[in-house]
């Protein structure tokens, strides 16, 4: 055999178990399993009450509906920053009972175990917050009264109106003007409305020219609520809460009850709920 068929031979050789040796470890790196990063967890929490309002008993028009409220403020520049819509689902039935539905957290809002239901029944003489994800009832002892007469359509409106602009600084102290609106129909509903207009003068928060702030209410005198409030205020920007999908059939009763395998808790102070999204 010569040199030459000798290299040869070598060299067909090493190539042969390299080959071999590739041919075996290359399809068991591909059954390697594939590591995914698991879902991250967060937790979000809020502390509720303790609930010190009296729960008022009487007949009352039954309905559920979506509240939604929204804030859009425009900068100097033109800019808007809107931040996202909060929402809300409301249920009252014909004795007063009220039962309200919001996530704990935004990036929780499609999990029902993040939702924070308020219950407040003038029947029993209990309010209820409910802790979804624990299955626990913070139950408080409240005082009922009776509801009182209803008052005439316009007065509710122009209360709720003050309330809007109360939240603001001096909208106590200067002499708001008001504005009785052509009614109306919304969702359905027949509403009256109110405008009210405040000015702030020039100097009273280092500012150099007045400021407006005007403020919309519209109040179901059927339901005795308000389906629609909205405010303008160059602070703060245009701040809206309505009330949609608003139905007025009576909610079951069961909405008004804690769940039966959850555990009541009686409390007097605050409740702090927190929820561990897995």
């Amino acid at each position: 055999m010569t040199r030459a068929t000798r290299v040869a031979l070598v060299f067909a050789s090493s190539w042969f178990f390299t080959f071999k040796a590739s041919a075996q470890t290359t399809p068991a790196a591909q059954a390697q399993p594939v590591v995914r990063p698991a879902a991250a967890k967060f937790t979000c929490g809020t502390t509720l009450g303790p609930v010190v309002d009296p729960l008022l008993a009487g007949p009352t028009a039954s309905y559920s509906a979506v509240q939604e409220s929204s804030n859009v403020q425009t900068l100097a520049d033109g800019t808007h920053i809107s931040r996202k819509p909060s929402t809300e689902k409301i249920y009252r039935d014909s004795q007063g009972r009220t039962r309200t539905e919001r996530s704990i957290c935004g990036p929780a809002n499609d999990d029902p175990e993040a939702l924070i239901i308020t219950i407040r029944d003038p029947v029993s003489g209990y309010a209820y917050i409910l802790d979804m994800q624990n299955h626990i009832a913070h139950r408080y002892t409240m005082e009922v009264r009776q509801s009182s007469p209803p008052a005439l359509p316009a007065k509710p409106v122009a209360d709720a109106a003050n309330k809007t602009l109360v939240a603001h600084p001096d909208a106590t102290r200067l002499d708001p003007s008001t504005e009785t609106l052509d009614s109306q129909t919304m969702e359905g509903i027949y509403v009256e409305g109110i405008k009210t207009t405040i000015i702030i003068p020039v100097g009273s928060q280092g500012n150099d020219r007045p400021m407006s702030i005007v403020a919309e209410q519209w109040y179901s005198p059927e339901l005795k609520i308000t389906i629609l409030s909205k405010s303008s205020d160059p602070r703060y920007g245009e701040m809206m809460t309505r009330l949609t999908n608003i139905e007025l059939s009576q909610p079951p009763l069961i909405l008004f009850q804690p769940p039966p395998d959850f555990k009541i808790v009686e409390e007097t102070e605050a409740t702090h709920i927190n929820y561990v999204h897995h």
